[in-house]
C-alpha cells in the first residue's frame, strides 16, 4: 500500500470514529497533496510525499514560533498535533551520530579539510541523507566537522 493510499485509510478511520481533529488535520494533508499532484502534471510518488510532509513540518515549526511570541498556546498544542501526526508518515530519521558517521566518512572520501570546503562535503552528504535528515542539522554538523 502506498503512502497516499495509507493517509487516506487512515483519514476515512478518523471519520468512523468521528475524531475531529484528526480528520481535519488529514483532509489538510489529503488536500493539499491533491494540489501537488495537480501541480506537478503527475502521480505522486512516496518520495514526493516525504519532501511535502518535510516541507509542511518545518513551516508548521516556523508558525509555532510565531505563535509563542503571541502567546497562543491553543494553536500551539494544534500545531504540535499535526506535526506528530505527520510524523507518523515519515522514514525513521537519522540521529545525529549517524548522520556525523556518514559526514566523516564522505570527508575522508572527498578529502574535504577547511570550512571553505562546505559546499563540496554538503553536496556528497545530502544524496545519502535526503529525506532521512534534517538539512539544517546535516550543515551544522558538516560545519563542525570541517571546523576541527
Amino acid at each position: 500500500m502506498g503512502l497516499m493510499e495509507q493517509i487516506q485509510k487512515d483519514y476515512i478511520d478518523a471519520r468512523k470514529k468521528q475524531d475531529k481533529p484528526l480528520t481535519l488535520a488529514l483532509s489538510m494533508a489529503i488536500s493539499e497533496l491533491k494540489y501537488e499532484k495537480i501541480a506537478k502534471m503527475r502521480e505522486l510518488e512516496d518520495a514526493d510525499i516525504f519532501a511535502y510532509l518535510q516541507k509542511t513540518i518545518k513551516q508548521k515549526n516556523e508558525v509555532i514560533l510565531e505563535f509563542e511570541k503571541g502567546g497562543r498556546q491553543d494553536l500551539i498544542d494544534k500545531e504540535k498535533f499535526e506535526i506528530g501526526l505527520l510524523k507518523k508518515y515519515l522514514p525513521e530519521m537519522l540521529s545525529e551520530d549517524e548522520v556525523r558517521a556518514i559526514a566523516l566518512e564522505v570527508k575522508a572520501a572527498t578529502g574535504a579539510n577547511s570550512p571553505s570546503d562546505i559546499g563540496k562535503l554538503m553536496k556528497e552528504m545530502m544524496p545519502r541523507v535526503k529525506g532521512k535528515a534534517d538539512g539544517g542539522m546535516v550543515k551544522d554538523i558538516v560545519t563542525k566537522i570541517l571546523s576541527e
